[in-house]
């Protein structure tokens, strides 16, 4: 028997106490009679209300008890994110079918997202691959504050531009205008300006391709770099 059903089954018999007539009493005037009788219908009043709250507690808790925590995401991923501790939060969800998300017993730190994810989005368990692949590389590329975008967030997709250092924008007269370098790279760390003041430069980590890795340190290495946001993640 479950809780909802032992307080309904105590409600019942709390039901059946009120509402069963008094024991025979010995005779008394009208007056007396009246009195008792407005007495007995306030207790009987005062105990319905008792047991309404009782039921509709019951009800609510058994509700809560049939909730499962399945995982969503903090805050807006776009596909081929890493996830991490950090990404996952247990969401209490009542569904009649589970099987569509990632319940919060599994395990998905290291595994990626097949497609972009909303702040607050249920797992699909459709979404999230087996492991993370062997082609892909981390790489730190260093950037000025000023030219990174407001807010940059793990997560996101950006695009790597590099622009020649050291006056070299200009060859010969003709100006030399930004290269992209990388198009929608994936931001695995939006990297934070060292405490210490040693540097003035963020280390945003990227995650690329093994093949685009080389690209990426170039661009690190051959110039300002510059990242533009791709769009927004919903």
């Amino acid at each position: 028997m479950t809780g909802a059903e032992h307080v309904d089954a105590a409600a019942a018999t709390l039901m059946g106490m009120v509402i069963a007539p008094s024991s025979p009493t010995t005779s008394s005037p009208a007056a007396r009679r009246t009195g008792v009788g407005r007495r007995d219908l306030r207790l009987a009043l005062g105990v319905m209300l008792v047991l309404v709250s009782v039921v509709v507690g019951s009800r609510v808790l058994a509700a809560a008890d049939d909730r499962v925590p399945v995982w969503s995401v903090g805050s807006a991923l776009s596909a081929g994110t890493t996830l991490t501790a950090e990404d996952l939060v247990a969401t209490p969800v009542a569904m009649s079918d589970l099987s569509a998300y990632v319940l919060a017993s599994d395990d998905l730190v290291g595994r990626r997202i097949g497609r972009d994810l909303g702040a607050g989005e249920l797992v699909p368990a459709g979404a999230v691959s087996s492991g993370a692949p062997a082609d892909r590389r981390l790489v730190t590329v260093p950037v000025d504050p000023l030219h990174a975008p407001p807010a940059l967030a793990r997560g996101e997709r950006v695009d790597v531009y590099i622009t020649p250092r050291d006056g070299a924008s200009v060859s010969g007269g003709v100006e030399v205008l930004p290269a992209l370098v990388l198009a929608g790279a994936l931001v695995d760390d939006p990297g934070a300006l060292d405490a210490t003041g040693s540097t003035d430069q963020l280390g945003v980590v990227l995650d690329v391709t093994a093949a685009d890795a080389e690209r990426a340190v170039g661009a690190a290495r051959g110039g300002e770099v510059d990242l533009v946001r791709v769009g927004g993640v919903a």
